[in-house]
Parts: C-alpha cells; sequence; structure tokens
C-alpha cells in the first residue's frame, strides 16, 4: 500500500519533491506516494513533469525518456529562466545525491558548481561544464544516461580474433572486458578468454579487464561459500592467463537484487570472495546495480566497481547515486559487425586501465582444491584452509561402514581411462571381470554401470583415469580403495589440473552381521557396488538425503552381484 507520510529510509526533500508532483501533475498521472522514497512511479513522473516542460501536451507525454524527449530537452545554464525545466534539473540533482542544492527553479551558481561535479563525477563531456543539456539531464533521470556518448572501453562474450580487434580500435575502443570462465547461450558458445586471444588483443593496442560470471542470475547463488569457490577459481584462471598481481576481478552479480536481500546474498557472497582471493594477489572488484555496488564498497568487499547502469528498470538503479569507487559503467548494448559488446563509460581518472603485459604462471593449488571439491559435490566444508593428500572422514555416518577421502596435487594413472566425460566401458568391464569372473548378463551389467554415480564423476572430467582395488581379511574386512585421477577437469577447461582424489570405504564385521542377505562370496561384489556409487555421490549437498544416499548403494552394490551370480 501506498505510503503518504515520511517512511523510514525516506528523505524530506524527496517527499517534498512527490508532493509538488502530486501538485502539479495528479489529475494526469494519479496521485503518487509521499514517502520520502525515489521509487518508480516518482522517476516516471519527474520525467512526465521535464517532458510538460518541454511543451508535450499531457495526453502525449508518458514518463518515458525516448527520442522526442530527447530531442527537446532544454539546455540550461546559470540565470535560466524556464524555472519548471530547472526545477526537475534541481531534482535530478537531489536524486543523485546532491542535497544541499535548493530545489526552487532557480539555476544560480551552486546549482552550476552541482552540474560541473555531476559532469565529472560520471566523465561526461565537457567534464566541467556548467551547462545541463541532455547528456546531463537523462543521466540525472535514467541510469544508463545520454547512450550516444563516446567511450574508450566495452565488454563482450565473444572470444576476440586480430581483425575483431582492429575493428572494436576503429570505433575507438581501447579497453575491453573478457570473461575468466564459462559459455554463453543456448548452444554453450565459450565465452572465456583465451591465451590466444590476450595476445590478438595485446598486438592490436588494447588492454583487458577480467570479469567472472559462471552463474550469478539468481538470488539463491549468492553465498559465502560460493563467494570463496568463486574466488578461487577466478584467481587460479587469471594465474594462468597471465594476470598480473593487483588486478582487479570483477565479481557479477546480474539480478536486480532488493534493498531488504543485499547483505544477506551478495555482500556475504563477496565476503567469500575476499576469504578466496586472500593469498591470491589480486583483488576484488564487484558488478552489479548502484545500490549493490554501494553496500559491496560500505563492507569493505571490494575496491572499485563496474557499474550495471544499462538495466534501466532495475530497482537497485532507480534513485541511487553513482557509487564514488567505480571504474566502469555499461550503458548500452549493440553489435558491431558480429561482436555483441556492452559499451562501457571509464571513470574520468581511468583508475582501471586494465593489463597489456601478460606474464602466464603455474596454476595455483587453489584451482586443484576447486575441482576437487567440485568431483565431491561440495564436500570440502573449508575451502582456504584445506590441505592435500591429509586424510578427511566423510562426515555422515553409516552403521558398520568407515569412509574417508584425501586429495593429492599428483596425478596418476589408472586403468580405467576417461576422455571427454565417458569412461572406458570396455576397461571398466575387464577390471571387474578380473575380480569377479565373467558377467552373466550384459544388460542387467550395464544398466548398473549407468545407474551407479561413479558416471556422475566421470562426466565432470575430460581427461583421466580411475582405479579401484579389494583388500580383505579373515575376520570379514572389506576395503575398497577407490582413485580418481584428474588430468583435464570440465571446472577449469583450459589447464591441466593434476589432481587425484582417494576415496577409502571400509566395511566392517558388523555391517555384514545387520546384512546378512550378503553371502560371505558375494560381499567383494557388493562393496565395490556401494563404494562406487557412493563416492559418486559424495558431498554435504546429500546429507540432507542421508539414507536415501546409502539406499541406493546398497541397491547398486546388491545389483551388482545379480550381474556376476
Amino acid at each position: 500500500m501506498a505510503a503518504f507520510t515520511l517512511v523510514t529510509g525516506g528523505s524530506e526533500k524527496v517527499r517534498s519533491m512527490q508532493q509538488y508532483l502530486n501538485g502539479r501533475f495528479s489529475n494526469n498521472i494519479g496521485i503518487l506516494p509521499c514517502d520520502g522514497i525515489y521509487q518508480r512511479d516518482t522517476n516516471t513522473a519527474l520525467i512526465y513533469a521535464l517532458q510538460r516542460a518541454e511543451g508535450m501536451a499531457a495526453d502525449v507525454a508518458n514518463g518515458i525518456y525516448g527520442q522526442k524527449t530527447i530531442d527537446n530537452c532544454p539546455v540550461l545554464s546559470e540565470g535560466s529562466t524556464d524555472t519548471d525545466a530547472v526545477r526537475i534539473l534541481q531534482y535530478g540533482l537531489l536524486v543523485n545525491g546532491f542535497t544541499d542544492i535548493p530545489t526552487n527553479g532557480q539555476f544560480t551558481s551552486a546549482v552550476g558548481d552541482a552540474v560541473a561535479a555531476f559532469s565529472t563525477m560520471m566523465n561526461l563531456e565537457p567534464t566541467t561544464g556548467r551547462i545541463a543539456g541532455n547528456r546531463v539531464i537523462k543521466g540525472l533521470l535514467t541510469s544508463n544516461g545520454d547512450t550516444t556518448r563516446d567511450s574508450i572501453a566495452c565488454d563482450t562474450s565473444k572470444q576476440l580474433t586480430s581483425s575483431d580487434v582492429a575493428l572494436l580500435r576503429k570505433y575507438g575502443f581501447s579497453i575491453v572486458g573478457r570473461y575468466l570462465t564459462g559459455s554463453v547461450g543456448n548452444a554453450f558458445t565459450p565465452k572465456n578468454l583465451t591465451a590466444s586471444e590476450i595476445k590478438s588483443i595485446t598486438d592490436g593496442g588494447m588492454s583487458i579487464f577480467p570479469i567472472y560470471q559462471d552463474g550469478g542470475a539468481d538470488i539463491k547463488y549468492f553465498t559465502e561459500t560460493q563467494g570463496v569457490l568463486d574466488a578461487m577459481t577466478a584467481a587460479s584462471t587469471a594465474r594462468v592467463l597471465g594476470f598480473p598481481n593487483s588486478t582487479i576481478i570483477y565479481f557479477a552479480c546480474d539480478v536486480d537484487i532488493l534493498e531488504g536481500d543485499i547483505e544477506a546474498t551478495v555482500v556475504a557472497y563477496m565476503r567469500g570472495v575476499n576469504s578466496g582471493l586472500a593469498k591470491s594477489g589480486f583483488r576484488a572488484g564487484i558488478y552489479g546495480t548502484r545500490n549493490v555496488c554501494a553496500h559491496v564498497l560500505k563492507a569493505g568487499y571490494a575496491v572499485r566497481c563496474f557499474v550495471s547502469d544499462m538495466s534501466t528498470g532495475y530497482s537497485g538503479n532507480l534513485g541511487y547515486a553513482m557509487p564514488l569507487n567505480w571504474s566502469f559503467d555499461q550503458f548500452i548494448e549493440y553489435s558491431i559487425g558480429d561482436i555483441p559488446i556492452d559499451q562501457v563509460a571509464t571513470d574520468v581518472k581511468i583508475s582501471d586501465p586494465g593489463t597489456k603485459t601478460f606474464t602466464p604462471d603455474a596454476l595455483p593449488d587453489s584451482a586443484k582444491v576447486v575441482v576437487a571439491n567440485d568431483l565431491m559435490n561440495g564436500l570440502i566444508d573449508d575451502l582456504v584452509n584445506f590441505s592435500a593428500s591429509k586424510e578427511y572422514t566423510f562426515p555422515m555416518p553409516i552403521p558398520g561402514v568407515i569412509a574417508t577421502w584425501s586429495v593429492d596435487f599428483t596425478a596418476g594413472n589408472g586403468p580405467i581411462g576417461i576422455k571427454d566425460g565417458k569412461l572406458d566401458s570396455v576397461a571398466l568391464q575387464k577390471k571387474f571381470e578380473s575380480n569377479f569372473g565373467n558377467i552373466k548378463d550384459a544388460t542387467s551389467y550395464q544398466a548398473v554401470i549407468d545407474q551407479s554415480k561413479v558416471i556422475q564423476v566421470g562426466a565432470k572430467i575430460s581427461q583421466g583415469s580411475i582405479d579401484y582395488s579389494i583388500k580383505t581379511d579373515q575376520i570379514g574386512t572389506v576395503e575398497l580403495d577407490i582413485t580418481v585421477n584428474v588430468i583435464k577437469a570440465k571446472k577449469l577447461s583450459n589447464v591441466d589440473v593434476n589432481i587425484a582424489v582417494n576415496w577409502k570405504i571400509k566395511f566392517l564385521p558388523i555391517y555384514w552381521q545387520n546384512h546378512p542377505e550378503v553371502k560371505v562370496a558375494e560381499r567383494p561384489v557388493f562393496s565395490t557396488g556401494f563404494s562406487l556409487d557412493l563416492a559418486g555421490n559424495m558431498g554435504t549437498n546429500y546429507l540432507l538425503a542421508a539414507t536415501s544416499l546409502v539406499a541406493t548403494a546398497v541397491i547398486v552394490g546388491g545389483a551388482l552381484i545379480l550381474v556376476f551370480a
């Protein structure tokens, strides 16, 4: 319900503006809330007021800043007598952080100072100008401002060729934002920056600033843990590509998060990003709406921001002043030839000029932790302090079973190969038959393999191998050692990872006492099916469904018995 009294967080000056707009135009656009909050209806009414000041008829003006509004926008300067238009200018300055400006319709030297300060802050040519035309006024009333203005920066999801770079240079661009990882579109076209592309860009006279976005289009994505993961992934990729220390990586929040949700989501996420970057040598930047950027900067979790001002309908851009520590301002998207770009303004000082000199380095250990965590579905609960080769206990208790795991930062070479996400089915069958004898039912065997979650792990690997061994003792203990060797992982597709994830799953005598249906001779087969399935399912994501997890492993183990019965 609309409020007509000042609410918490509202501004008395904004409420006065709302009352003025109601007094002048309520017969045409209805009665606005007068709560002191600059919201969508207030913004629309302010543009409507500008259109009326331009001379539009009441039934023509619509509160949308279109071409006719641009064409008829007044040019205001000190001493201008168009009091209605000057008052709109003053209101625009008010909602953009210039709260000391009077709103009386008089263009004084103080108003000229504010116009000059806004032009400098937004890098609008002329940057010290004291005259307010469409470039200034549209910049005050819409987040994207004058979309015809020139700039030297852009960003793109396209992997650029030398000819692409030459074309961008022809259009005046010298800085380009590129994505560190990921793909775009339903065809999953790669958007990640490559080493050969870096050479093309820098040889062509452009510099690069890195963006990380491998998700982030849903509010549920933004958790502190996800921030740690993303930071480690981004830093690892940036290090291998050769970005130098102190490079700012801009982490994307491409969703309109409302004021009341920002702290618990994107601020928490960026806190995780800072933890993940702490030992990397890189610095955190934030991409998002003005409000998101302001929150993250205030919390101290970003040094600079990249503002998504192109999203004019986002609530986080409406009525919020531009954050002071901005480096890039995205204001319009279009294509140059077959290159889709977002045109991006730089701040007046060009605080982030991008990188031109690259020195590729070895893959840091943090990247190996990220890949291991992906293989184990989020099992690593402390990514920052994780230790290689240390044996960890699986956190979900399974009666009669001891399950442990570890990660080595060197890969071995197992007999069951994995290529492009698929296990070598011939080698896998050969391994089974060497342990358990000939397969009696090929159809049932294939059904068991398809059901086992170890296939799920293999799907995450581009190049690697699997091996397992079985040990038994005289008192009935059966132990499975499973090793997944990863040379290349889909999580970091452009570099060799070289890790080995090891699982040890030990079935104690008490387990068999509780499961007499498994005969002594069948225990190794059952344990193998159970363990391969459990290893493929390991991870904190599954803790809430522990009973189901174990039940599935039991089914797979039992089914494998029937294959060799």
